[in-house]
Parts: C-alpha cells; sequence; structure tokens
C-alpha cells in the first residue's frame, strides 16, 4: 500500500536514509552546516549527530584542503553546476584519515528556491588501495615489458595484436608513433620482413592444435638476420610469442665453429676438420678417387730460431697462400701444426699427381721476403692415393706420413709415393724402438773407446767414447741404425746422460792427463737438462771437468742455435772442452768457429781420406790446420787408416790423430791407459765390426 500524504514519504525517506550504513549521506545548510546525520555518516566520520550537527562540514578536510579554499570551492561547485563529485583524504574524528568518494547535489525547493546540499559520502580506501597496487603492477608489468630482451606479442584467436612491447617494435623497425596493437600479425610480418616469413609464422605458429604444455620454436631468416622465434597457445584462446634478434649471436656461434675447425695462423683447416673431410670423402661416391698430400717445410726450423717467431708465423702464412693459389677450390688445406701441412685432393688423376707435387714444391721453393732479405726454403711430400690404398681415413693418413718420411731420408725437397715396403720399413722401426726402450730399461748399451794420439809422437792423449748395443740374442746394431731411433723416439736425452756418468766413471780412474771425449746428440742441446747431467756426472765421478771435452756438430746446433750457443758457454765456464766434430762440412763453420765458445776442431774423414790422392783435400786439411794455430785451438784429424794418411799427417806441428789404423773402440778394460808413444803402426785396418760405425758422431 503507497503511502497516502506527502509527510508519510518524507518519513519513510528520512527512516530509508537514517538506516543506510554503508554511506555517509547528511544535508547541508547553503553555508556548509550539517544539518542532519546518519548512521553511515556516524560509521564513517566517527561522530554521532549530537556532535557535529551544527558544525561545518570543512572539518572532515586535511588542514592543507582547508587552507587551499578546496571545501568552499566544491560547494561553489555544487551549487553552479547543480553536482560536484570527486575523491580525496577525509578526516575521521579520531584524526585519521580515510579516501573518500564525494557527490555534493544542490537541493532546491517546490519553487525552485536553493535551500542546502545532499552530500553523500563512500569510503573508498580499500578500493584505493587496490587500485593503487593494480596501478603499480602494471607499471612495472610496463617496465618489465619494456626492459625485455625479447620482443613481446599478444596475438588473439582471429591472428590480432592484443599487446605487444617495445623491444617488439624495434625488432621489427615500427615505428613506436606506428603501434601494432590491432593489426593482423601476418600483415605486420609481411611489411616488416617479406609474405614467406609471414606464412611460416602463421602455418608453425599459429596452429589451434599446438598442446598448451609444448612451444613452438623456428627461426626466421631474412636477408642478414635471424629472429628466433617461440609461441604458445592459451588456455583463454591465442597466443604468446616472443621475438629474439640472435644475428650476432648465431654469428658468434659461427666464429667459434670455425675456430675449433681451422688454423687460428693460417686460416686453414685443421688436423680434426682433415680427418673429417677425407672421412665425408671417402664415403661419398662423388669423388671416385682421392689423394692425401703430406707436405713438410724443409729448413724452417733455422729460419724460425734466427729470425723470431714472428718472422716464422708470416713465413707459414705465405706458405698457406701459396697452396691455395695451387689446388682446386673443392680440394681441401690442412695445417697440421708446426711446419706440417696436407692436402686432400679431390678427385685424384693418379698420372698427373706427380705433376700436381712436383707443382706444389716449386711453388713453395720460391724466395721468401723475411726481414727484407730472400729466404729460400724447400718442402718434402708424402703421397697416397686412394682406393689404391684402401678407403681407410686413418690408414690413409698413416700411409701419405710413411710415404713424407721416406722423401726426407732420400734427401729432402722431394716428393715420394707410399709402397707397401714402406710400412713393412715402419714395423721395422717401431719394433727397433720397442728393443731400445727395453734396453734403456735393462742397461743393454756398453761404452768402447777410441784412441786419440799424438801425430808426432804417437802418445795417447784421450779416447772418445763411442756408444755400442748388442741386444740380448747376439745380434750387434749400427749405431748408424739405432742412435737416429732412439733420437726420433726421444730417448736420447736419458741415453747421453748415462754415456756421460759412465765415460766419467770411467774416466776418473785413468792417468791424470788422458781425456774423455763424449758426442753429445741435438737433443741433449734443446734442453737445460744437459747442464745437469754433465754437472751429475762430474760430481759422482770426481772428473776434473777440463778432462772431458763433450763433441758436437754443426747440424745438431742448428736446431736451436740460441739455446744450444747459451748451454755450452757455461760448460766453457765450468772449465768443459768443447770440440766442434765434421768440422769443414757445414755451411756456416767458420761462423761457428767464430761464435761458439770451441776448444779444438776435428777435421771430418772425408778430408783426411783424400790425402795423397786430392790436392784440394790435402790444402782444405792444411787451411784447417793452419786456422787452428791461429785462433789457438786443439785439432784432430778423424778417420787415419792407412800409413799414408798417418805419415803426411805427422808431419804437421801440434796435430792430434784418430783412426782405425791408431786404435780400434775397445772396451775399457782392454785399453792401454799407460799413453806411451806407440812404435809401431798397422799396416791394414782390421775387419770392422758390425757393431761399429766409422764415424764416431753417429755414436751418441
Amino acid at each position: 500500500m503507497m503511502p497516502n500524504r506527502p509527510d508519510d514519504a518524507d518519513i519513510m525517506y528520512r527512516l530509508l536514509v537514517q538506516g543506510v550504513t554503508d554511506y555517509a549521506i547528511y544535508m547541508l545548510s547553503t553555508d556548509g552546516l550539517v544539518v542532519n546525520w546518519n548512521a553511515g555518516a556516524q560509521r564513517a566520520n566517527g561522530y554521532t549527530a549530537e556532535e557535529i550537527i551544527g558544525h561545518s562540514f570543512a572539518g572532515f578536510y586535511t588542514r592543507e584542503d582547508r587552507a587551499a579554499g578546496l571545501p568552499g570551492r566544491n560547494l561553489e561547485t555544487a551549487r553552479r553546476e547543480g553536482r560536484f563529485e570527486a575523491e580525496g583524504w577525509r578526516l575521521r574524528k579520531d584524526g585519521s584519515r580515510f579516501w573518500a568518494h564525494v557527490v555534493i547535489d544542490a537541493i532546491h525547493d517546490d519553487d525552485g528556491r536553493f535551500i542546502g546540499f545532499a552530500k553523500i559520502t563512500r569510503d573508498n580506501t580499500e578500493k584505493r588501495a587496490s587500485a593503487v597496487k593494480l596501478d603499480a603492477a602494471l607499471d612495472n608489468l610496463d617496465l618489465a615489458m619494456s626492459n625485455m630482451a625479447q620482443g613481446l606479442c599478444l596475438i588473439d584467436g582471429e591472428g590480432r595484436v592484443v599487446l605487444a612491447n617495445e623491444r617488439m617494435h624495434e625488432i621489427l623497425a615500427v615505428p613506436g608513433c606506428d603501434p601494432l596493437v590491432g593489426a593482423a600479425i601476418r600483415a605486420v610480418l609481411s611489411e616488416a620482413l617479406s609474405e614467406d616469413a609471414a606464412l611460416v609464422f602463421v602455418a608453425d605458429h599459429l596452429r589451434p592444435d599446438l598442446g598448451l604444455d609444448s612451444s613452438a620454436v623456428s627461426e626466421i631468416v631474412h636477408r642478414e638476420r635471424i629472429l628466433s622465434v617461440t609461441t604458445r597457445r592459451l588456455a583463454a584462446g591465442g597466443w604468446v610469442s616472443t621475438f629474439v634478434d640472435v644475428t650476432e649471436r648465431r654469428q658468434f656461434e659461427r666464429q667459434i665453429q670455425h675456430l675449433a675447425q681451422h688454423d687460428p695462423l693460417t686460416d686453414l683447416a685443421n688436423r680434426a676438420t682433415l680427418h673429417q673431410a677425407l672421412t665425408e670423402t671417402l664415403a661419398s661416391e662423388t669423388w671416385e678417387s682421392c689423394a692425401v698430400l703430406y707436405i713438410d717445410l724443409d729448413r724452417f726450423k733455422p729460419i724460425n730460431d734466427t729470425f723470431g717467431h714472428a718472422a716464422g708465423d708470416q713465413l707459414l702464412q705465405e706458405v698457406a697462400r701459396r697452396l691455395r693459389r695451387t689446388v682446386r677450390a673443392q680440394d681441401v688445406i690442412a695445417r697440421l701444426g708446426g711446419d706440417e701441412f696436407a692436402l686432400i685432393l679431390r678427385p685424384a688423376d693418379p698420372q698427373h699427381l706427380a705433376g700436381t707435387a712436383q707443382q706444389i714444391l716449386e711453388a713453395l721453393n720460391q724466395p721468401y721476403a723475411v726481414r727484407r732479405l730472400p729466404i729460400r726454403i724447400g718442402a718434402s711430400i708424402g703421397i697416397a692415393a686412394a682406393p689404391l690404398t684402401g678407403r681407410d681415413p686413418d690408414l690413409l693418413l698413416r700411409n701419405a706420413d710413411l710415404a713424407l718420411y721416406e722423401a726426407k731420408k732420400e734427401g729432402r725437397n722431394r716428393y715420394s709415393f707410399y709402397n707397401p715396403s714402406m710400412g713393412d720399413t715402419a714395423a721395422a722401426r717401431a719394433s727397433l724402438e720397442a728393443d731400445l726402450n727395453r734396453a734403456v730399461e735393462q742397461r743393454e748399451f756398453v761404452l768402447h773407446y777410441q784412441p786419440i794420439v799424438r801425430a808426432r809422437t804417437g802418445a795417447t792423449i784421450g779416447f772418445e767414447a763411442l756408444l755400442r748395443w748388442r741386444r740380448p740374442d747376439g745380434v750387434a746394431i749400427s749405431p748408424a741404425d739405432f742412435v737416429p731411433a732412439a733420437e726420433e723416439a726421444g730417448l736420447m736425452p736419458e741415453i747421453g746422460a748415462w754415456i756421460l756418468a759412465e765415460a766419467c766413471r770411467e774416466a776418473a780412474d785413468w792417468p791424470a792427463h788422458l781425456t774423455v771425449a763424449v758426442n753429445v746428440s741435438a737433443t741433449q742441446l734443446r734442453s737445460a737438462l744437459f747442464i745437469d747431467a754433465v754437472e751429475r756426472a762430474l760430481a759422482a765421478s770426481g772428473l776434473p771437468p777440463h778432462r772431458l771435452e763433450v763433441e758436437i756438430t754443426e747440424t745438431a746446433v742448428l736446431q736451436n742455435r740460441e739455446l744450444a750457443l747459451s748451454l755450452l758457454q757455461r760448460l766453457r765456464a765450468m772449465g768443459v772442452m768443447i770440440a766442434l766434430d765434421d768440422f769443414g762440412t757445414g755451411y756456416s763453420s767458420l761462423s761457428f768457429v767464430h761464435t761458439f765458445p770451441l776448444t779444438r776442431l776435428k777435421i771430418d774423414r772425408s778430408f783426411v781420406q783424400g790425402l795423397g790422392r786430392d790436392p784440394q783435400s790435402t790444402a782444405i786439411v792444411r787451411a784447417i790446420i793452419g786456422l787452428s794455430r791461429s785462433l789457438r785451438l786443439a785439432v784432430t784429424a778423424e778417420g787415419v787408416e792407412t800409413e799414408e794418411q798417418h805419415r803426411l799427417l805427422a808431419r804437421e806441428r801440434g796435430l792430434d790423430l784418430q783412426g782405425y789404423l791408431l786404435g780400434r773402440p775397445d772396451l775399457p778394460a782392454r785399453l792401454d791407459t799407460v799413453g806411451a808413444p806407440r812404435k809401431s803402426l798397422r799396416r791394414a785396418v782390421p775387419k770392422q765390426d758390425p757393431s761399429e760405425e766409422p764415424r764416431s758422431s753417429q755414436a751418441a
């Protein structure tokens, strides 16, 4: 039943307003005084009706707002415009603040006369806190999206962009003022990249059947750019895609892969890449035949030692350039390390291999400019062809290496083809190395000593220690065979140290005027441990240093001239004597005499053998003797084997002799260490023991 009197309606309205607790509803007079007060107002502000009616509503504003005249301006706005609505901080009775949503309406009576204001206030503190948190979260999200390294793109079910961050604009080179939102992703990618790229993306990534727990991952390549794209389907519909520009990463990965597969100095393929290429070549039907060429530079190390590693590196780079110019594009060139190179020729015509190898030798033999000096080096080449020697890559490489060894052994600056007999030679060499290792462990070596006598008096002045080896089966192995094998196997430093210790120990029991000469290998002169071996031998035996003479060859010293010079200078400072063996056969012997701290020259046997038959040999021997006198060096003529040689040499003053005519190498127990002059000499050289070698320099 509807109320039938105006008063009843007013009563019901007041009761309704007063009963509202969620909103503060009260009336203000025309000058802003509180006229009435509902329960919601008491709940919101904390005042009872008796405490607040008749007071200005300005008391609900903060001091700053009151000072700014905000209460009066709000009423003026409501009166002028009919309504004022805003949010802001308001004060409760206890002084606490709450965030209020305020509506002030101007009230007029039935005659249109302005009679006051109706004010409705709602406490939105919690709502505002939630909004602030949401705004903060959105700000953080915007910040995160703006600083993402990936381009982020949210795509709806129709393929349109719903959300895209700044990085997405940058990756696709779309200006920020031209937003992606609302555009079809296919059109965006088509314009930014290409139509093909757009079609691939739509087909691979915007798939309705894409699992919610899986991702679509692919790369889009456009010109020089590479984009990595990952897409996930959303449960609510649509997809989210991330775009990453991986161009630089892929370039870096390619560089790393290139470095792993190539020699950093020459940019040629390395050993691993060569092996892989050979494996693929032999397994391919494209190449009916191929060949491996192993190349080793001749005379490179002396140049490297003389001019420095920087000059050596430049020379190796020039070698690489010459090889590139010599072979074809489909061939593979590799640097195996040091001064070793290899080629895979594919295909390889067996009839043309020799010509190709000769072209390579000629190209590498041309002069190189090192420190503005024209320098020549040669090369040795070993060749193994497939399928003649099989289709196994390791076997082919091994055969090429064996052929290279044969080429170097035959005189260098040449090429050699593999043949099966080389494998037999390699097997024999491996067996010899195994026997040598056993001989070192079981001390199967012995020393024989060959006398050195004065030419005019025949008095013995010392002995040269010569290494001998007889295997347990009784077979005597020539030093010419086992010493090079020991050098290659790296056994000579250990064997050489034993020779020094044994020779010094034996010589310590000889009369004080006798010396002992010990040959020094090239490997010993490449290690500072050689000095330690000499010091230990002298200390253990008690032999005075001046009674020890070490014999060196020019070839051994050339392998590392600077280090050898330093070691020999230290030996000479200790008092050890130093002899240059095979004098006159090297290309820089005079330079050695000038630079190295020598005490003796040993005339090579090739000149001694020509005495009485070859005038040039006689002149060379006399010149060497004269040079030795001028430099105050002792001099020994090696290889004296006939009475005629002895007669001619005995005329020379201050000359020492060594050879089979004067005495064969023998065991210490059978030596004549008294040193008395030899009254008679044998007229014929006895038959040589197979374990002995005429050249004493081969013995250690």
